[in-house]
């Protein structure tokens, strides 16, 4: 298992690495591999190339209240999705070319936080609290779905996809659309 919180520095952007080492803390190394990256572009591949299970936490502008709280399915993230990146090369055009080389792993869960823009631009600064205030419920969220209490969830159909709506934190969501 291996999981990777994506973001940078910058302000609530760093909401994928908190919880990566929220993650840490409660997993510890002999659970999952947990990673952070710092805009990792194309360079995630290399990351989840020959993987069989893997987890990505990031930051993304949704048009949600910050710090809700998003699974998404691989074949709308990877679609041209609208969602706003502060990556560059953002995660859906890094999984996109994943999916065209055939290198995304056999299970690919996405988990997105949701931000907003402004709160992004101030280095070394504290997350918002609604966006810190979703570090513990993601967190557990991953916890419960590595010990397989998953609400019955089954993937279905290609990496990444879900037959049934999910729940985070008590909240179902029908792949909440972003952008």
């Amino acid at each position: 298992m291996t999981i990777i919180g994506l973001g940078s520095p910058w302000g609530d952007d760093r909401v994928g690495w908190c919880v990566a080492d929220a993650l840490s803390e409660r997993l510890g190394p002999a659970r999952a591999r947990i990673l952070k990256l710092d805009r990792p572009g194309s360079g995630l591949l290399d990351r989840i190339a020959g993987r069989h299970r893997v987890m990505l936490v990031d930051a993304a502008v949704t048009g949600a209240a910050p710090g809700s709280l998003h699974v998404l399915p691989l074949t709308e993230l990877a679609s041209g999705s609208s969602t706003a990146s502060s990556h560059g090369f953002g995660l859906a055009d890094a999984l996109s070319l994943g999916r065209n080389l055939g290198m995304l792993p056999p299970e690919l869960d996405i988990y997105i936080v949701s931000i907003d823009p402004a709160q992004t631009q101030q280095s070394g600064r504290d997350l918002t609290p609604a966006v810190a205030a979703a570090v513990g419920p993601l967190r557990d969220a991953i916890c419960r779905r590595l010990a397989g209490d998953d609400g019955g969830r089954r993937h279905a159909g290609p990496p990444g996809e879900w037959r049934d709506p999910v729940s985070i934190g008590g909240i179902d969501h029908d792949y909440d659309r972003l952008g």
